[in-house]
């Protein structure tokens, strides 16, 4: 089987052009910045505020902070927690018996997981304190006092994920740590992660800056407002998340032929190029890159992003599922990607110079609409209101462009999934570059609605 030579962006990125704020790195730089809010605020007990994600290292913070910025009171957020023998009563009825085994989501709340008895001594020290700086940190911090500037310690699933592998962190509340990964993972699918997105959503508005810890030496601090407008930005132009790699059970080339064609890595066989519970949204201060779950862009965005229609049905998730497992079982057997991910009888549409559709003849009763767009010249989309994702599955690249020019035309490259939001509307793709004259083939999912697309 001959290889392709891959162009494959792992690291896609909107470019944050409005930013008013540098974005700093390192944790002296980091200091320096929230001294100088803190001197801003000109009050004599400033209380500044860390909240963090499940899975952030909330000690390495608390650590960093307190020797950069020497406060008069230092306090851990878990450390108002209730007890493990208590937490693990809590979530048990969640997580199904001792297997892997999927359960249900739990309706907890991060209020739950703290005992009154602590928490109001915590603010009762903190009202006594004439003065001075107060730090608190951990998640759930900002229950504990309002505080005048808040940051929020952000963390990818992804990364959350790899570090359960490592045995690095354990569940939010409990120390399990040496437990086996999926374990871990499974807990914090149906109960830590969702009662953290609970909190932290209303939370968004709020902040004042926040702290990008996916890699710990390397932490960088945006200022918020900074990161609301990239991802308002987001929201009006096709864009891609950043892929997250998984190993495939199964062994193979697969995706390293498609997205790692220059590493020795031969088990690569997911790759989730739409997940937003499991994706990263990257974006660019000038030569920095900032990451954030792209849960922050979608509860950030929601009726911008997955419009009206959509929003109203699933709310605050994202419906859309596309991921590459299924091209690394077809290329195995030697056949199509196309074919794998388009089944049950594909029916012409639609077809004009250049250009021809076909409709997959899905389920009537599946919510997902995927067409396959075969194309020499340019195809024109529109997004009728609703989310629209499309993947490249055929030809080197392509490129996406507003007959208005509302956005600037955007690139994508084989295998690559991207998304064009709901309120882009009317939007072309065609091929570009390398593809220029030659077949391309797209593959469009959406939301079936009254309005179609």
């Amino acid at each position: 089987m001959s290889l392709r030579k891959s162009n494959y962006d792992r690291s896609p990125f909107v470019a944050v052009t409005d930013a008013i704020h540098p974005c700093v790195v390192g944790w002296s730089k980091i200091a320096a910045e929230l001294q100088r809010a803190i001197g801003r605020g000109r009050v004599e007990k400033p209380i500044l505020v860390v909240d963090c994600y499940p899975g952030v290292d909330e000690l390495a913070v608390l650590n960093e902070l307190k020797s950069h910025l020497a406060p008069k009171l230092v306090i851990q957020a878990a450390d108002a927690y209730h007890s493990t023998e208590k937490i693990e009563k809590l979530v048990a009825p969640f997580l199904g018996g001792d297997g892997a085994t999927f359960d249900r989501f739990s309706r907890l709340s991060l209020v739950n997981f703290f005992n009154a008895e602590p928490l109001w001594r915590f603010r009762r020290t903190i009202d006594e304190l004439r003065e001075g700086l107060v730090l608190i940190v951990g998640c759930g911090a900002s229950l504990i006092a309002w505080g005048h500037i808040l940051v929020y310690a952000d963390l990818a699933r992804r990364t959350a994920h790899e570090r359960f592998r490592r045995h690095e962190i354990g569940n939010l509340g409990v120390d399990n740590k040496t437990i086996a990964a999926e374990l871990k993972y499974k807990r914090a699918f149906f109960v830590d992660w969702r009662l953290a997105d609970r909190w932290k959503r209303p939370l968004i508005s709020r902040w004042d800056y926040v702290l990008d810890t996916n890699n710990p030496i390397e932490p960088k601090l945006a200022d918020a407002g900074d990161v609301r407008t990239g991802m308002r930005e987001a929201a009006t132009r096709p864009f891609r998340l950043v892929p997250a790699f998984d190993l495939a059970p199964w062994g193979g080339p697969g995706l390293k032929e498609v997205c790692e064609p220059d590493r020795n890595v031969e088990n690569f066989g997911w790759c989730f190029d739409c997940l937003p519970e499991e994706n990263s949204l990257l974006l660019g201060f000038g030569g920095t890159r900032f990451e954030i779950p792209a849960m922050d862009f979608l509860f950030h965005q929601p009726r911008t992003l997955l419009g009206e229609a959509v929003h109203s049905r699933f709310g605050d998730t994202f419906p859309i599922r596309l991921t590459h497992e299924l091209a690394h079982g077809q290329r195995e057997r030697g056949t199509n990607w196309t074919d794998e991910a388009l089944v049950n009888c594909p029916q012409p549409i639609a077809k004009g110079d250049g250009w021809r559709e076909e409709q997959t003849g899905l389920r009537e009763r599946n919510f997902i609409e995927l067409r396959r767009h075969w194309f020499t010249k340019q195809v024109r989309h529109d997004t009728h209101g609703g989310v629209n994702v499309l993947n490249l599955v055929e030809g080197d690249e392509a490129v996406v462009e507003s007959p208005t020019a509302v956005f600037a035309p955007f690139v994508v490259h084989y295998a690559e999934t991207f998304i064009v939001p709901a309120a882009v509307g009317e939007y072309t793709v065609r091929p570009h570059g390398p593809s220029l004259g030659k077949e391309c083939v797209t593959v469009k999912a959406f939301v079936r609605t009254s309005a179609g697309a």
